[in-house]
């Protein structure tokens, strides 16, 4: 099988829909693909047939950038096929005669004990966002962000259709440590989407996305990281859980940090949207019975955590955290850093962590 090693420059990755007068190119070898894209050009590759074909889009690039939210892919991108899937890579510019290979090498998905599965929604309304969250590779990110875990036994992240429930978990299945997320949990995070960018609060649709989703998916990690481990847990779960969550997400450091965080606290939003003007809550007292922590309780958690992490890089949080809770905030991030340290340092590749954390993952958050 012959690789693609043609490396395109700021291309723009779209959808067919998004294009118009495509003609077909009779291509049976990659090195037939030498042309330029020149301005508003694209290339689409069905990762079904690995057809290649040409286009224009409808309107400037710029417009297709924004409405598709495309994400830039560096000075080089490869496009390869690997068996029966496609792949894209951002990678540096090659050396004179650099064979594509190299870089083939470098991208290839991690052989370990953390599996993906995008099973097939039963549901024709899930397809869109079954085919978004498949060709954005998120398992397959999580999974290469969770791999510095040395973990002694096989663990499985699946996307799954629930039957018109929202909801995300983690259980043995046939004594298998599995991760489930719905579809169902995946289209009300796209449905509860900010509208358009909203500079003043320092939120975009990708923060909204990928923070509420990756917060979603560590916490559900954090149960099987505590299972797998044999973790001693005080308290409640659900809340060691949130706090495992949090602590990863901040681990990244700098605008990655502060983005996943804004995301992940956009998901409470319809709790405390009304903290200012009603700052009494009445519930039921059966309310007080679920094994999690209420909405405004995790939020508020969230934001401490993250407060205590970084002060500078969490100031604009400060006001929403209570005074009465503010000087604690520092404390309490010291005690989660050293129990998470204490409990997983002899489970953790920090050679590899250290790769992980310094890889600029959530390229869309920074755009």
């Amino acid at each position: 099988m012959t690789l693609l090693s043609l490396v395109l420059r700021k291309m723009l990755i779209a959808a067919v829909l998004t294009f118009v007068g495509y003609t077909s190119l009779a291509v049976s070898r990659a090195d037939e693909l030498t042309a330029k894209l020149a301005g508003n050009d694209a290339v689409f590759i069905d990762g079904r047939t690995f057809q290649v074909v040409r286009g224009a889009a409808k309107a400037g690039a710029g417009d297709s950038i924004k409405s598709l939210n495309a994400r830039y892919l560096g000075p080089s991108a490869l496009i390869f096929r690997a068996g029966d899937k496609l792949y894209v890579a951002s990678v540096p510019l090659p050396l004179e005669g650099a064979a594509a290979e190299t870089f083939v090498t470098a991208q290839e998905a991690p052989s370990g004990p953390i599996h993906v599965e995008y099973v097939p929604p039963d549901d024709p309304m899930h397809q869109r966002v079954y085919e978004m969250i498949k060709r954005r590779q998120s398992l397959e990110m999580v999974q290469k962000i969770f791999s510095p875990f040395k973990l002694p036994v096989d663990l499985y992240i699946k996307t799954v259709g629930c039957d018109g429930v929202s909801n995300a978990w983690y259980q043995r299945v046939d004594n298998h440590p599995t991760v489930s997320i719905c579809y169902e949990y995946l289209q009300e995070i796209w449905q509860s989407m900010p509208d358009k960018d909203a500079p003043a609060a320092r939120l975009t649709m990708s923060d909204a996305i990928c923070g509420q989703l990756f917060f979603a998916i560590s916490h559900e990690l954090g149960h099987a990281m505590f299972d797998i481990f044999d973790v001693p847990i005080f308290g409640r779960q659900e809340d060691a859980a949130d706090q495992f969550a949090t602590f990863v997400m901040l681990q990244f450091g700098g605008d990655q940090a502060r983005r996943l965080i804004s995301g992940a606290a956009y998901g409470y939003r319809t709790y405390i949207k009304d903290l200012k003007e009603k700052p009494s809550v009445t519930l039921p007292l059966a309310a007080f019975s679920s094994d999690h922590g209420f909405p405004e309780e995790r939020y508020f958690n969230l934001l401490c955590t993250a407060y205590g992490y970084d002060q500078k890089l969490f100031a604009d949080d400060m006001s929403k955290i209570p005074d009465s809770r503010v000087n604690k905030c520092r404390f309490e991030y010291d005690d989660l850093k050293w129990a998470f340290h204490e409990t997983f340092k002899s489970h953790i590749d920090y050679a590899l962590k250290d790769k992980v954390l310094n890889t600029q993952w959530f390229v869309e958050l920074t755009q």
